[in-house]
């Protein structure tokens, strides 16, 4: 029976996958998506990548999938989940799972679907926002490909060229991607190298190459032209700000998309910790049991507040207010704490690299002028990972057990109906629109061009608000609309 049951974390691959294509067909280009069709249909995918890397973004790599893929959906309705499936089995693996085979696959499926609407619009159903989704992707890759060299010498003596050149090509496509997940690789590299110095030195050489390929990749899209052009063109103020300035503008985003915004992400995180106390209440002091536990639970009456606390303002989830600027800091050094003195080997390295990790991703993002959700992608699945880690190594009762296997799949269940539901709205939605949208083409003397929105909390950028001209002529250029872009409105349906 326990061979089998080695085996579950496939059934969860495979409904991440079905679950994900589904939603990924059901979602037609939106915002962004809609230049980048039209610039990839009619131009070199390739020149244009170059010529945004001059003048619009560094992030050379991020620009070219855009060109590529946005005029081929059909191309990002495979590629998306096939990447989610990925993601899953990578987490499930760097977990390194010895006992809890069917509760951990289920937590990781109930984290990944718990996640913030907002991020989950901005990188899940999002073509665009896939440029997010493929470093995380990668990185996980390479952290098993860094696991495999530094812990399976039989595979390092024999493929160890191969290894190294893939997770060489990893890191430099990451670096040309995204600011955030490259400057963590950067650290990570730095981290991996300590633990070498210390465990594997045969290792070192690797990893400075690992280290040498993450800071060109990084410094190519730091220095490139174009990311010195947006930076004055969108942000001159931000820019004009000293260091100190900027990191205190950057601080309460932090605390709103690491903490606040991820509810189920500290949940899971903090009900782990409390079954981690009470597993290893032998070494530790009872007064630092009580004190944590009274912390883990504080923070998940914090990020369910608005359960209790109803209007328009919520002082326990304001990013800005004194409270949450004092208490999250003490919550991330508690669960540090813990980690170190309650894990012991290999899987309190990794528990504490991942965590670190995690924070990384998001505190980079302090020092920048635009901190979004999807940007905080990678914090939640590395501190995915860190949840795996720490309840498989618990050992609990039958009753807990089956409790938390209860908890997991109510959660499952209600966000992937939730998921059928929204998406299968947006398919109608969309269909709906495309035969107003054929009435328009065919009506050319009507001047005004009403177009109903998409189901509020669905997809990203599907509709476009007063003002924003770019995204106005490019649905309009998109779908070859003959009504001038100022003649479009998109509306609320009356039942919405």
């Amino acid at each position: 029976m326990l061979n089998y049951r080695k085996y579950f974390y496939i059934i969860g691959a495979l409904f991440i996958g079905c679950l994900f294509f589904y939603i990924t067909y059901k979602t037609p280009l939106a915002g962004d998506d809609w230049g980048y069709a039209l610039n990839g249909m009619s131009g070199n995918p390739f020149e244009l990548a170059i010529g945004f890397y001059n003048s619009w973004s560094g992030r050379f790599f991020s620009e070219l999938w855009g060109f590529l893929v946005a005029p081929h959906k059909e191309i990002w309705n495979i590629i998306n989940p096939i990447l989610f499936v990925i993601i899953f089995i990578a987490i499930y693996k760097l977990a390194h799972v010895k006992s809890k085979y069917v509760l951990v696959p289920l937590f990781i499926l109930a984290l990944i679907l718990s996640v913030d609407d907002n991020l989950r619009m901005e990188t899940y159903t999002w073509l665009m926002g896939t440029t997010y989704v493929i470093p995380l992707a990668l990185s996980l890759i390479y952290f098993m490909i860094i696991e495999m060299m530094i812990f399976d010498t039989r595979s390092m003596k024999t493929h160890h060229i191969i290894l190294t050149i893939l997770s060489n090509i990893i890191l430099f496509y990451i670096g040309l991607t995204m600011e955030n997940i490259a400057a963590a690789m950067i650290i990570a590299v730095i981290i991996e190298l300590i633990y070498a110095y210390f465990n594997h030195r045969d290792m070192m050489k690797y990893l400075f190459i690992n280290l040498f390929s993450s800071i060109i990749s990084f410094l190519i899209m730091r220095i490139s032209p174009g990311s010195s052009a947006r930076l004055l063109r969108d942000n001159a103020e931000w820019a004009s700000l000293n260091i100190f300035e900027k990191l205190a503008n950057g601080y309460p985003s932090f605390i709103d998309f690491t903490f606040l915004k991820n509810d189920y992400l500290i949940l899971f995180l903090s009900l782990t910790v409390v079954l981690l106390i009470f597993h290893s209440r032998k070494k530790l002091p009872l007064l630092m049991q009580l004190s944590s536990i009274f912390v883990q639970v504080l923070a998940v009456i914090t990020v369910f507040s608005f359960v209790f606390i109803k209007g328009d303002y919520n002082y326990l989830l304001d990013p800005n207010g004194l409270f949450n600027m004092i208490f999250w800091p003490i919550y991330t050094i508690d669960i540090l704490a813990l980690l170190f003195m309650c894990l012991e080997g290999k899987r309190r390295d990794k528990a504490i690299f991942f965590f670190t990790i995690a924070g990384t991703c998001n505190l980079v993002m302090m020092y920048s002028p635009i901190f979004g959700s999807r940007s905080s992608l990678y914090t939640v699945f590395f501190m995915i990972i860190v949840i795996a880690l720490v309840i498989d190594e618990i050992k609990m009762s039958k009753s807990i057990l089956a409790i938390l296997l209860i908890i997991s799949m109510g959660v499952i269940f209600d966000r992937a109906n939730e998921y059928i539901f929204k998406y299968r709205l947006v398919g109608l939605r969309q269909n709906e629109r495309l035969e107003i949208i054929e009435y328009y083409k065919d009506h050319p003397e009507v001047e005004e061009a009403w177009i109903p929105r998409f189901p509020i909390y669905t997809i990203h950028g599907g509709d476009v608000e007063p003002g924003d001209t770019y995204h106005f002529e490019t649905f309009k250029d998109y779908y070859g609309l003959p009504q001038s872009a100022d003649k479009i409105i998109f509306y609320y349906m009356e039942d919405e």
